[in-house]
């Protein structure tokens, strides 16, 4: 079986499945997502990922692209029962000591700086939020409250049902990509045993252009 397709993606975890959203929002459409295992549990990281989410950092591209991931997986994506794939649960980081302490206020400032809503907090106040604390031994913490877990398979199901609701493209699991075929020193088709078709071989067209290759695993 032939599928042509304007671009095709190799991988249905969330830098696959993310990248298929994203383009389907721009406009992109014939789009193909495939992987070697089935959707969207693939066994790649996505499906063992953790999935916490911080989104302090010293690298403002990387708070504003934490803070969109959470605007994205909470208000956007929806898990088949409808709540949102992230679970605002918060993050306290406490300072056992002075030195720490003074760490958290660099923390806070990154915060200040690029707009994340952020706080400093008195041992006090962090009995308040976390009672299992032993506030005589700490000097004080960082809170930022939109940070939390996402649930990164069912948001990946989510991009999935986006991108066929637009009718942007279509993802196929247990599709194994075994080669390419080049013409003119270029890739134009993968191929893999995964697909039933004619010559019991999957064939992703990129429709009268090349495939573009990028190894993007673990790309953080």
């Amino acid at each position: 079986m032939n599928h042509k397709a304007r671009l095709v993606i190799i991988g249905s975890g969330i830098v696959g499945a993310s990248t298929a959203y994203h383009l389907a929002k721009l406009g992109w459409r014939d789009l193909l997502v495939i992987d070697q295992g089935p959707l969207f549990c693939t066994g790649g990281s996505t499906s063992h990922a953790p999935g916490l989410v911080f989104q302090t950092n010293a690298s403002r591209t990387m708070c504003e692209l934490a803070k969109y991931t959470v605007d994205l997986f909470h208000d956007v994506l929806r898990q088949p029962d409808g709540q949102p794939c992230f679970r605002m649960a918060g993050s306290l980081e406490v300072a056992y000591t002075p030195e720490r302490l003074h760490d958290l206020k660099r923390r806070y400032g990154y915060a200040q700086s690029y707009n994340l809503a952020a706080a400093l907090l008195t041992p006090a106040e962090v009995s308040v939020l976390n009672p299992l604390v032993d506030v005589g031994k700490i000097h004080g913490a960082y809170f930022v409250a939109r940070d939390g877990l996402a649930k990164a398979v069912d948001g990946v199901a989510a991009m999935a049902a986006h991108v066929r609701a637009l009718q942007a493209g279509e993802f196929f699991g247990d599709t194994p990509v075994t080669g390419f075929e080049i013409s003119g020193g270029a890739r134009r088709a993968c191929k893999g045993g995964g697909w039933r078709g004619g010559d019991g071989r999957a064939r992703a067209r990129a429709a009268g252009g090349r495939v573009f290759w990028r190894h993007a695993r673990h790309w953080f």
